[in-house]
């Protein structure tokens, strides 16, 4: 913390501003080696740009627009100095090694909020929420993680912190005046309170596969034999024509992958190879890779050919993907219907299965109301309530409601309040965990090491 940190701040490549960031006790002394202005840096009010040059041995790197935020009232809780250059990986590197030379060293990843962390002006959950806020790939992820970095989900951690600890205090006096015998806390009550704060942690802990869909995305693979029109599902849903369809079956013998967004939940959608018995070297390749992503992905969509009869492949593919979450589609339909729904739902499991003609556009409003309610099995909307994000969040959550439910078995088994007083200590130690209150330096160092540069 002692050390001034630079980055470049802003994503390397043309564009109209590159942002080259400064934090640390040196940064507004290093800043007025090499600006020149009306004023120096030193005399700059905060929150405000002001334009100016950088320069280094006479010689002029680039025009620029300055801004200087004191600490402890900034990003980092340090001096910060944000230097605003032309856009472009030259004018943006000329400067950052220009400060680099000055006595700044080239910040790690996430170093500026793991300093904001540090500095105790967000907790580690709001810090997690900024990497996520950098990655979200759709609207709703983008709330969710806003809704976190706000501390909206601190709250409801700490709240939880703050009953369980009062409730640990009142324990303890009356086990320091059992000679007196005075309940501070009657054991009906205790139990209640236990109750109640299990019910939130497993809520919270339900929640992670929601929280996890928003921040990684479901990954989806469309599988089915040649020709029966995945190429023109992955066209119609991205709306763009992406992969090649001809009426030649193995058109495509490799995997094409897309992300795309269906009621804001993110979906990483692979086009594959057909599945059919052939000699061909690159058809083989590409059936390999298809049997990967059968393996690999968490839904699939098996694209049936509706005009034609089940073939022998159709019949493969089921075996292949058994104990698989899968959406059958029956394409083709606008041409005359052969394949019975009936005989499909025998063979495939009771899959759901949706009619449509991926070439017409048909039926696409059902796909994407089937597709999402295998998502979400449990109904619920993925931004009705706080989430957690995280395996890590889920894991400390975990083994809190582990320790209470021992604490509450304790009491009803009628054993002292110095065994329910144990294992709330250990629940509490765990949630700590979540906010980052008890957080050792090398989980710190991973969780961190997944932000970008310059944030």
């Amino acid at each position: 913390m002692g050390e001034t940190i630079v980055a470049i701040s802003t994503p390397i490549g043309m564009g109209g501003i590159g942002i080259v960031r400064l934090s640390g006790p040196e940064s507004i002394r290093i800043a007025d080696t090499l600006f020149v202005g009306k004023k120096r840096i030193s005399q700059l009010p905060t929150y405000r740009l002001t334009y100016g040059k950088i320069v280094e041995d006479g010689k002029e790197l680039d025009e620029v627009l300055i801004s200087v935020m004191k600490a402890p009232h900034s990003y980092t809780t340090e001096d910060v100095v944000e230097i605003n250059c032309h856009g472009g990986l030259a004018a943006t590197t000329r400067v950052l090694e220009a400060v680099l030379r000055r006595g700044a060293r080239l910040a790690e990843p996430g170093e500026f909020t793991k300093r904001a962390f540090l500095g105790g002006r967000i907790d580690l959950l709001q810090a997690e929420a900024v990497a996520d806020l950098v990655s979200a790939k759709t609207g709703l992820g983008l709330e969710t993680a806003l809704f976190q970095m706000r501390g909206s989900l601190s709250q409801r951690i700490n709240s939880i912190k703050e009953r369980l600890t009062r409730c640990l205090s009142l324990i303890e006096v009356g086990l320091d005046f059992s000679d007196e015998d005075i309940d501070f806390l009657e054991t009906e009550e205790l139990l209640e309170i236990l109750s109640g704060i299990l019910e939130e942690l497993q809520e919270l802990v339900k929640s992670f596969e929601r929280g996890k869909i928003l921040r990684e995305g479901v990954k989806i693979a469309i599988v089915g034999r040649p020709n029966v029109g995945k190429s023109s599902l992955l066209n119609l849903l991205l709306g763009e024509e992406k992969a090649i369809v001809t009426p030649i079956p193995g058109t495509t013998r490799d995997s094409i992958e897309e992300w795309l967004q269906i009621d804001g939940i993110p979906f990483h959608v692979i086009d594959t190879a057909g599945i059919r018995e052939t000699d061909d070297l690159i058809e083989l390749e590409g059936r390999k890779r298809t049997e990967f992503h059968i393996s690999d992905a968490e839904l699939l969509v098996v694209m049936l050919d509706a005009s034609e009869e089940l073939q022998p492949e159709d019949r493969l593919l089921a075996t292949m993907i058994k104990g698989k979450k899968a959406l059958v589609v029956l394409n083709k339909c606008d041409l005359k219907k052969v394949l019975d729904k009936n005989a499909v739902s025998m063979i495939y499991g009771g899959s759901p299965i949706v009619e449509m003609s991926a070439l017409k556009g048909w039926g696409l409003e059902e796909f994407n109301e089937d597709l999402v309610s295998l998502v979400m099995e449990d109904g619920q909307k993925l931004a009705d309530r706080p989430v957690i994000t995280r395996e890590r969040h889920k894991e400390c959550l975990q083994r809190a409601e582990k320790a209470l439910k021992e604490a509450y078995n304790a009491v009803t088994s009628g054993l002292s309040f110095e065994y329910p007083a144990f294992d709330i200590r250990e629940a509490l130690g765990s949630i700590g965990e979540v906010v980052g209150e008890v957080t050792s330096e090398d989980i710190l160092d991973e969780i961190f090491s997944s932000f970008c540069i310059g944030k």
